[in-house]
């Protein structure tokens, strides 16, 4: 008998096969998702195609991604029991620190990313239940071997008492909030000391080897908590994405991406690394070598996963200290389109993926970009990645801007326009919102027609739409320009800029054959760019809810 299953196994195809167990530090005793590949010998041509992963949405909290709660250090290390996260940004005009302090015990430590895991699948758990009643309510009850099934690990003793700790940690950490924890239901930010849990159990009972073990548990959400995930203050994060991540800091990482690429309406964005570090409670380092050879492997595992297509490390130009550039990728920007509570008109642009013979079935809105950035010298496979990259609007616009900067028709002002544009689009140099470009004129009147053939109260929505916008747009501007002077005196302002101008031109040679006024506009927008990044802005909704308060008073 043994000799027919060994012929007929002869003849099987391989099979990859891909588990998740639950593995263990033998000094320490904590649990490790990790991935583990098994190899079944072939001797038979066949292939199994990869079986696509479907899109799992939890809804995560806002307020403990933007404090940074779960920190991406390990749970093992209770060295540090406190932690303090401190933030710059604007309300209502007026620039304020805001900050949030975590304190937990010796015992148990501060909560970090195998805490995170668990929330997560908890939070799957409870919308599952909410779609049941239509609401979240007090006490949440689950079972240990629903949670385990969730994150994918193995069933074993080990696993139902780190369960046990996590739910302690949970509801022993306090948060001292300082105006940065938001109520959504009263529409304040607080000033007071908060927990996550407010009660965690559990009851079951078990064998004496722990291989029958049964167990539930029972958890009360704090008032504020439970009132923000009833009105939504949420992001969605797709936990099946989550899952492949196996790098702490990758995880910390990956609920952020949803908030900066929100923000910035899906183009690049810039973090400082050492407030990013500190915003995931890992170590600094101050070499460029050391960052890429840390924290480049859990940028490079969100590529993996297609919520970023790219990546860099760049010097500041403001101060000393380096920045983080990411890209985001055609997975989260899907996430962001199907999750968006208004899909804009306009799209946030082709992919990366788009091959050049793609052009004959872009839109006549890209294909204009295109041929745009070819009237001023852009050659076509160059003017379809910028357009793919970076979108319609930004590439007329900053085409339209430079324009009028700039006499592009004579080589006597400048020797090449085409690497001023593209210089200019690559670094996502703002333009003004003071430029009144085709795009938005355009704008103005089509709504100005829409204004007489539709509906009185649908044409005003929309004008106030557009209104919000554009004076959101205008505040943004003036941010910026307050934070450079802020910064610098006018007699420093200009030391700073002829520096910069030097600096870039001796980094591109796109900089250094332009004319001086050109080179000292782009590296005022570069200064004006970093600075207001340092600065956590409200996103275009927030900003709207703040200004309606204020016009109430």
């Amino acid at each position: 008998m043994f000799a027919v299953i060994c012929t007929v196994l002869k003849y099987l195809p391989v099979l990859i096969v891909v588990d998740y167990p639950i593995g263990f530090n033998k000094h320490q005793g904590q649990p490790i998702m990790t991935t583990r590949k098994r190899k079944v010998e072939q001797t038979s041509t066949s292939t199994l195609m990869p079986i696509a992963v479907d899109v799992d949405l939890v809804r995560f909290e806002k307020n403990l991604l933007q404090i940074g709660f779960f920190g991406a250090n390990d749970a093992r290390d209770k060295n540090r029991t406190s932690r303090r996260i401190e933030q710059i940004v604007i309300r209502n005009g007026n620039k304020i620190k805001v900050a949030a302090e975590f304190r937990g015990s010796e015992a148990l430590g501060l909560p970090s990313t195998t805490d995170r895991d668990k929330f997560i699948a908890l939070l799957k758990i409870v919308s599952e239940e909410r779609l049941k009643t239509g609401f979240i309510s007090n006490p949440i009850r689950f079972s240990g071997y629903r949670l385990i099934q969730e994150l994918g690990l193995s069933r074993n003793g080990e696993i139902y008492e780190e369960i046990l700790r996590w739910g302690k940690r949970m509801t022993d950490t306090t948060i001292t909030s300082e105006h940065v924890v938001y109520r959504a239901a009263k529409k304040v930010y607080s000033d007071e000391v908060l927990h996550v849990f407010r009660s965690f159990r559990r009851t079951g009972s078990s064998n004496l080897s722990g291989t029958e073990r049964q167990e539930n548990y029972e958890v009360v959400l704090e008032d504020w908590l439970l009132e923000n995930l009833n009105q939504r203050y949420v992001i969605p994060e797709d936990f099946n994405a989550y899952k492949q991540l196996t790098r702490p800091t990758a995880k910390g990482i990956f609920g952020n991406l949803h908030l900066w690429f929100h923000a910035s309406q899906g183009r690049p964005v810039e973090k400082d690394y050492s407030e990013l570090c500190n915003l995931l409670n890992v170590q600094a380092y101050p070499h460029l070598s050391k960052i890429k050879s840390t924290m480049g492997l859990a940028l490079n595992e969100l590529i993996a996963i297609k919520y970023l297509s790219k990546w860099d490390v760049q010097k500041m130009t403001s101060k000393a200290g380096y920045k983080v550039v990411l890209n985001p990728g055609e997975e989260l920007l899907s996430i962001l389109d199907n999750t968006r509570s208004e899909r804009r008109e306009q799209p946030l642009g082709l992919l990366e993926r788009v091959p050049e013979q793609a052009v004959r079935k872009a839109s006549s809105e890209e294909l204009e970009a295109i041929e745009l950035l070819k009237k001023h010298g852009v050659v076509p496979a160059k003017a379809l990645k910028l357009v793919a990259q970076h979108g319609v609007e930004v590439v007329s616009d900053t085409v339209e801007y430079l324009a009028s900067q700039v006499s592009y028709g004579t080589r006597k002002t400048i020797d090449n326009p085409a690497g001023l544009i593209i210089y200019s689009i690559e670094n996502a140099l703002p333009v003004p919102t003071t430029f009144m470009t085709s795009r938005k004129r355009k704008a103005v009147e089509e709504a100005q027609t829409q204004r007489r053939l539709q509906d009185k109260r649908a044409a005003e929505m929309q004008s106030k739409a557009m209104k919000d916008e554009m004076a959101y747009s205008k505040w943004i501007d003036e941010q910026q320009d307050r934070a450079v002077r802020e910064m610098y005196s006018e007699e420093d302002l200009t030391r700073k800029i002829t520096q910069l101008c030097r600096e870039l031109s001796q980094r591109d040679e796109r900089v250094r054959r332009m004319p001086e006024t050109a080179k000292r506009d782009v590296a005022y927008r570069l200064l004006r760019k970093e600075l207001s990044a340092e600065i956590q802005l409200p996103s275009l909704e927030e900003w709207q809810v703040s200004s309606e308060q204020t016009r109430l008073f």
